[in-house]
């Protein structure tokens, strides 16, 4: 048999290399990332664009004067009439006809000073489509990381016009000797051809680059102006001439903000400097500018190391006016430790490591860390700027305007791979970590809750520095518009997501000292407001009495009047007080409403699944029933075990599941009862008796033994929602559930729950013989009531906790005046709750 060899066709060439540029936009940039691979220190993209568009007339003599001046114009395209004028009912061959001809006297050119290509180079590399150069020598002779791979970049000039020419000298060898090459691309369009006779021409020639520069853009000053500044002793120009697309002044500006948000920022250091020039108006463009903050409210800097899972941090905080703080508030931080003293926000910059195990709240063992090393080696640097000016806290003032200019156009969090953009992250409009949708779930100020606060994505710029050497597994897609979806994507986005609330966390810790001094400030302030007026209702009530009591005892001597008065008078104004000040509670509760709302939204829900599920309970009591009638079906009994075995063995197992169905529909219903919603006085033998109840079955079948102890005997006064104490102690004993799940060895299972009165304070103690506290919270033990923050992941490692349980413990336990602290325990998960309690 013999062996028949594919053939490529030269059309086929052209598609596969067209599918890799849907733009001209982003043939230009691939063209500048060439000269970037080249190690250009400088590159120019200069648009020469006699016709926007196709000009409605155009007389004979004109017509004749550009005809003349086109080597590339066909006489097919010549017009016979004297003028034309174009109709737009003139055929669609006429209309590519005229566009080609007019087109063809636009031009692009693309320089740079890099190392250029010797003959040699250009006919065995940039000829061959395909070319596995870079992906081979990836990195440059200066040290770059190569940005092409795929060997298909000459197909950009294609995109972009129907010819090409290219001038390029190298840096080694003879400074005089150049090689020029042209190129008709029109031949890829043959059918029939086969990619052999598709052919380019290349000779050696003279060449002093800055010379043949000044010479094409001769009358053009400020032009020539910027190539006098430039070293020109090798390197590359390419001129594409016919182009295929309109270039109206909004395209060209277009690419002129593409180039922005490409070109590597300032803070990296590279030296490439792109410019982009319209000789048609050279004020328009000029130098490409990058993105470069001086003024913002914090900066993050952080690095991944893939071997050592470490991910390490600089933090540098700039919103705050240190004078003020030192002269005002220096006493918020008089006990705090570091990072959060004084001296650590006097100083503004901060280091913290953790490992990647500890941020993403990760069991460390060999899945995870083969997951993390396969992410490979990355840099993320941020910037955070308010883009409104407050007088919440010890702000700096700053130009808000400046700053939304600066974030609309440099705003967002962007990958650069090698130091060049990967589209569309960062665009406007691209959230891509869905930084909208957590500020919207979490609401809540800087400062009012710690943890709470989330950025929003108009408020934050960065970049995310990727590799195409330290991260293979962060590809590109086959049409370069975005990074392969995969699970170390996935991974990248978490990590970012997560280093960025480190950030949150900070914040948030030092602003909420502020807050509560705020809040603590406007309650006093208040209480005297309060104190003046119920003084002064209190003063006007006893005189308005005394002269009421005038009238009816007349001038009668009463040797303790003044101190009757007195004493009313004090007693009216408490009483007065304690009336402002529960309004203003009213109002204070006003404020809690939003966050509220999301709640009691899920618990409408539930209510309303719970009254359907009432129905179904009330219905498997009907299995009772099936059960007598399979018992009058089957009256023998050896056939019963025998024949009928697995139809008893379904009726039991219905028994079970509706006792277990009848229980959920009763926990849920009793949770939502009205006298649950009401602050009363409450006992906690009673109410943890109850608690017990609701949840027997659920801990029986799971084995486990929930155990109280009442070592209260002295009667106590604690007035509180049931629901609140429901709220702390069903999310306790469903992470007991889950911890004893997830026990790996054989032990009782048991929860205690220990009360005593020590002082006046109530102290619960809660623990259980489970997992214990998860070991990435060990370092820090109060992360666990952070808000959205749970140890609780799937296979791949993605959160399937809500992680607000503990979350919510705290708050409740908080809005109770009460203190929460975890102890360590030897085995299991510990803890004591402390709540303040009047005496009777």
């Amino acid at each position: 048999m013999k062996r028949v060899p594919f053939k490529i066709s030269a059309r086929t060439a052209k598609l596969i290399g067209r599918e890799n540029f849907s733009n001209p936009e982003g043939a230009i940039i691939e063209l500048v990332k060439n000269s970037y691979d080249a190690d250009a220190k400088e590159c120019l993209v200069i648009f020469d664009i006699s016709f926007e568009s196709i000009p409605e007339t155009l007389s004979l003599q004109d017509f004749k004067k550009y005809s003349k001046e086109n080597p590339f114009v066909k006489t097919s395209y010549k017009l016979k009439a004297k003028s034309y004028v174009l109709h737009e009912s003139q055929n669609q061959i006429k209309l590519d006809n005229l566009r080609n001809f007019f087109f063809g006297y636009n031009s692009i050119y693309i320089v740079d000073n890099g190392h250029g290509m010797t003959a040699d180079i250009v006919e065995n590399q940039w000829m061959e489509i395909g070319t596995g150069n870079k992906e081979d020598n990836y990195m440059s002779e200066d040290g770059r990381v190569k940005t092409g791979a795929k060997g298909i970049g000459r197909f950009a000039l294609d995109r972009l016009g129907f010819l090409s020419e290219m001038w390029t000298i190298p840096k080694e060898g003879n400074k005089t000797i150049g090689t020029y090459w042209n190129m008709n691309w029109r031949q890829f369009d043959n059918a029939k051809g086969s990619l052999g006779d598709v052919t380019a021409g290349q000779e050696d020639l003279r060449l002093d680059l800055k010379q043949f520069l000044k010479l094409q853009f001769k009358s053009k000053i400020r032009l020539l102006n910027k190539l006098n500044e430039i070293d020109f002793s090798s390197g590359t120009v390419i001129k594409i001439s016919s182009l295929k697309d309109s270039w109206l002044e909004s395209n060209q500006d277009s690419v002129y903000k593409s180039l922005e948000a490409l070109v590597p920022p300032k803070e990296l250091a590279i030296p490439f400097k792109v410019f982009f020039y319209s000789l048609q108006n050279l004020k328009l463009f000029g130098d490409i500018e990058t993105a470069f903050f001086n003024d913002y409210d914090y900066k993050v800097d952080a690095s991944f190391d893939s071997k050592k899972f470490i991910v390490s941090l600089t933090i540098i905080r700039n919103e705050l006016d240190l004078k003020e703080v030192r002269t005002k508030y220096a006493y918020l931080f008089k006990n705090t430790k570091a990072p959060y003293d004084l001296k650590t926000i006097t100083n503004k910059k901060f280091d913290v490591s953790k490992t990647a195990f500890e941020l993403l709240k990760w069991e460390k063992n060999r899945n995870n860390s083969l997951l993390l090393k396969n992410i490979g080696d990355f840099s993320f640097s941020f910037y955070y700027l308010k883009n409104t000016n407050q007088k919440d806290y010890p702000y700096k003032i700053f130009n808000s305007t400046e700053r939304q200019q600066v974030l609309k156009k440099f705003g967002g969090i962007k990958i650069y791979r090698d130091s060049f953009r990967v589209r569309p992250y960062g665009d406007l409009g691209n959230d891509w970590l869905k930084l909208g949708d957590r500020s919207a779930q979490s609401p809540a100020g800087a400062g009012q809750r710690i943890g709470d606060w989330r950025v929003g994505p108009n408020q934050i710029a960065g970049s995310v520095k990727i590799s195409r050497v330290a991260n293979p597994n962060l590809s590109d897609k086959s049409d370069r518009g975005a990074l392969v979806e995969n699970e170390s994507f996935t991974l990248l986005k978490t990590i970012i997501t997560d280093i960025i609330n480190v950030f949150e966390i900070d914040r948030s810790v030092i602003l909420n000292p502020f807050y509560l001094d705020a809040k603590e400030k406007e309650k006093k302030i208040r209480e005297k407001e309060i104190r003046v007026e119920a003084e002064k209702l209190a003063d006007k009530i006893i005189k308005q009495r005394a002269k009421v009591e005038s009238k009816i005892y007349g001038n009668k001597i009463d040797l303790f009047k003044e101190s009757k008065e007195r004493q009313e008078k004090e007693s009216y104004q408490k009483i007065i007080e304690e009336g402002f000040q529960n309004i203003e509670k009213r109002d204070d509760d006003d404020a809690e409403i939003a966050q509220v709302r999301t709640l009691a939204s899920l618990g409408l829900i539930v209510s309303s699944f719970a009254h359907e599920l009432k129905e179904v309970k009330n219905n498997v009591d009907d299995i009772n029933d099936l059960e007598k009638i399979y018992a009058k079906v089957v009256v023998d009994e050896n056939k019963k075990q025998q024949i009928y075995k697995d139809g008893i063995n379904i009726i039991e197992s219905l028994k079970i599941d509706s006792k277990r169905i009848a229980h959920w529909v009763d926990y849920s219903l009793t949770a939502i009862k009205k006298d649950k919603r009401k602050r009363n006085s409450l006992k906690f033998d009673t109410f943890f008796n109850s608690l017990g109840k609701q949840w027997e079955k659920v801990l029986s079948d799971r084995d486990i033994s929930l155990t109280f102890k009442n070592n209260i005997v002295k009667p106590y006064l604690f007035r509180a929602f049931e629901m609140d104490m429901s709220t702390i102690f069903s999310n306790l004993i469903s992470n007991s559930i889950d911890s004893f799940n997830n026990l790996k060895r054989l032990r009782e299972r048991k929860i205690n729950i220990n009360v005593i009165l020590i002082r006046n304070n109530i102290e619960i103690t809660y623990s259980d013989t489970g997992t214990g506290l998860p070991k990435v919270f060990q370092k820090n033990k109060d992360e666990i009531f952070l808000p959205f923050t749970t140890s609780k992941k799937d296979k791949d490692g993605n959160d399937i906790g809500t992680g607000l349980g503990m979350y919510l413990v705290k708050n409740v336990v908080s809005d109770n005046n009460g203190l929460i602290e975890l102890i360590d325990a030897q085995i299991g998960f510990k803890l004591k709750i402390k709540f303040p309690i009047r005496n009777k």
